[in-house]
């Protein structure tokens, strides 16, 4: 099946053909677990800068089109986002403890200019692998990142 879609930024088409692409593949793409309201009200709660939710709200209207079909990829990607956002706190809570730590450290003066680009990349993955552990004990987010890489597998020929 043909793939096709233009980059938003530059404005150029590109082409491919997937073999893989099936129907199915296409109908589940299309399926949603959050509404575009739910989305749209976790975006708009986020504590970040209005640049970033402008983006997000970009990226939510990518789409390209799949044979005769147009999917909402970008869509789809921030609702498998905002799922495992809501699903797996410890981690994403994790990643925030490493990031406010490392500004903390970025913002002492002298030492901060020096150690703050290494220090901070370096508590985000930290705080990100503590709470990945306790997400993890269960098994249940490996799976579930499993399941939503699978279901883009059809995209990756």
């Amino acid at each position: 099946m043909k793939i096709s879609g233009v980059d938003p930024e530059t404005g150029s088409e590109f082409e491919a053909e997937a073999d893989s692409v099936t129907p199915e593949f296409v109908r589940s793409m299309s399926e949603n677990n959050l509404s575009d309201v739910k989305i749209k009200k976790l975006i708009d709660d986020l504590s970040c800068s209005a640049d970033t939710k402008v983006f997000l709200y970009s990226f939510s209207k990518a789409t390209i089109k799949v044979g005769e079909y147009v999917v909402k990829i970008g869509r789809k990607i921030l609702d498998f986002i905002c799922s495992m956002y809501q699903e797996y706190p410890s981690a994403t809570f994790g990643m925030i403890f490493g990031a406010i730590a490392g500004f903390l450290i970025a913002s002492i003066p002298i030492i901060g200019v020096v150690l703050g680009p290494i220090f901070t990349p370096i508590a985000i993955a930290l705080g990100l692998i503590g709470g990945l552990r306790e997400d993890l004990k269960d098994k249940a987010l490996v799976r579930k990142v499993a399941e939503i890489n699978a279901s883009f597998s059809p995209l990756a020929e």
